[in-house]
């Protein structure tokens, strides 16, 4: 479950890590964070940062496999 720890420890992570980010609801309510032009919900922003994956490489691994795991 997110947490609102989670989602600020990973918004300082992004911060740090000098990645820029801006925000919009989306049609189902939820709030996106669009980051270096991707597009992640709350939870996957989250989930990152428990990785540890908060870095181009490692969105860029998520990307893959949020993809694979569409099909």
């Amino acid at each position: 479950m997110l947490t609102t720890a989670d989602l600020t420890a990973a918004i300082a992570d992004l911060a740090k890590a000098g990645m820029a980010f801006t925000t919009h609801i989306g049609s189902h309510g939820k709030k996106i964070y669009i980051i270096d032009s991707v597009a992640l919900a709350e939870d996957e922003l989250a989930l990152l940062h428990r990785k540890g994956a908060l870095t181009r490489a490692g969105i860029g691994h998520y990307l893959v496999y949020r993809g694979l795991k569409r099909r």
